[in-house]
């Protein structure tokens, strides 16, 4: 949502309000304010905190790992819902203040993979690709893959040469130390009349190796989570299968 299509009036909601300078709130306010509380990702399950997770067996306990970030969640749904009945300033504030942290985020990394020329084209030329060893703990959240996937694409399309042909879709491949995978987010230009491509080559490859271990479980299909062990195999898989 680029423009600001509905306006919210919070009315005289008392001086909280008043010290956030907030009486309305606009789509793309709400938007931003709404996915940084559902992507947010508490401290102790950041990717410098792995150390600190739950072992056993001296091994890291996937079981309370994946408890773990069940609650945060579901903390996170509540607190994004809440603050869509605008009734409670600190919250609104939080949400503000998460929103503006994604955003520069996505911004500083977009900027840096541009930068350092990580964007690559696939042997095919049918998609760009990047896979990102080391990222912000924003980055564990595929909602916020796809911003910075998203943003990607923008930038592209606005400065890229005449003659470049048509655009291209975008796959981002990003660490996780955390749960030891490879997250992977596909987005399409939004000019492009095919928006789901990547879900349709994530199940391709899926088929064509049962062995995979994989998390594709998402409302998304153009995410697909996989085991680091198994990535490369994924991978050549997912490259052969398009070539």
């Amino acid at each position: 949502m680029f423009l600001q299509q509905f306006v919210r009036d919070l009315g005289p909601l008392g001086e909280s309000f008043a010290a956030l300078n907030l009486t309305e709130v606009s789509s793309v306010d709400a938007v931003n304010i709404v996915t940084a509380l559902l992507s947010s990702v508490p401290p102790s399950l950041g990717n410098s905190m792995v150390d600190s997770l739950p072992t056993v067996d001296g091994r890291r306990d996937a079981d309370a790992v994946n408890e773990m970030e069940r609650q945060a969640m579901v903390e996170n749904f509540w607190r994004a819902s809440e603050a869509v009945l605008c009734t409670n300033p600190k919250l609104m504030r939080d949400g503000i203040v998460e929103a503006v942290s994604v955003t520069k985020a996505v911004q500083s990394l977009a900027r840096f993979l541009i930068d350092t020329k990580a964007l690559r084209l696939s042997a095919s030329h049918q998609f760009r690709w990047c896979k990102i060893e080391q990222t912000p703990n924003f980055f564990r959240h595929h909602i916020t893959v796809r911003r910075l996937a998203v943003w990607l694409l923008s930038v592209l399309f606005a400065y890229r040469p005449k003659g470049d042909g048509p655009e291209k879709p975008m796959l981002l491949i990003v660490r996780d130390d955390v749960r030891d995978s490879y997250l992977c987010v596909g987005a399409s230009p939004a000019r492009s009349c095919e928006q789901n491509e990547f879900g349709e080559r994530f199940r391709a490859t899926l088929r064509a190796d049962s062995t995979l271990k994989y998390r594709y479980d998402f409302f998304d299909k153009s995410v697909i989570e996989i085991a680091c062990e198994d990535f490369d195999r994924f991978w050549d898989t997912l490259v052969d299968s398009i070539a």
